[in-house]
């Protein structure tokens, strides 16, 4: 099945993590955004990293949506290098971190997919000039 949405690691921490300010949105959105998601395999390894203190359980359940299918992620390297690169230094006075990139090079590669993240106002810099793109913010 494909991807209906491409989610960011503060999605998938805000929806984990019972404790995270954006918690109860991410879970408001649920019965609107399903899935499966997309996401970048450095999201994987930011939410992973995020969510140990959390708990162990958080990590589970994050890690069982990969294996249910509810959640797949797309490798970068080496094969989209140089679209990521580009990316990550798009901007003079920005730094775009690496999975945002990857998030943004998935976003040209599907632009009728929606974004769901809570960093709004950097995404809303990285899709200006972008046609179609669609944000999902708190």
């Amino acid at each position: 099945m494909d991807a209906r949405a491409i989610v960011d690691t503060g999605y998938l921490i805000a929806l984990l993590n019972r404790d995270d300010e954006h918690h109860a949105w991410a879970k408001g959105l649920l019965p609107s955004l399903r899935g499966p998601w997309l996401t970048a395999e450095a999201c994987v390894s930011e939410s992973v990293f995020l969510l140990e203190a959390a708990g162990r359980d958080a990590v589970e359940r994050l890690l069982g949506w990969f294996e249910q299918g509810l959640v797949s992620s797309r490798h970068f390297l080496p094969e989209s290098l140089e679209p990521t690169r580009r990316e990550m230094l798009r901007y003079r006075r920005r730094w775009v971190d690496f999975a945002d990139a990857c998030l943004v090079v998935l976003s040209d590669e599907r632009p009728k997919l929606p974004v769901v993240t809570v960093d709004g106002r950097d995404f809303a810099v990285y899709f200006r000039g972008r046609t179609g793109r669609r944000l999902l913010v708190p």
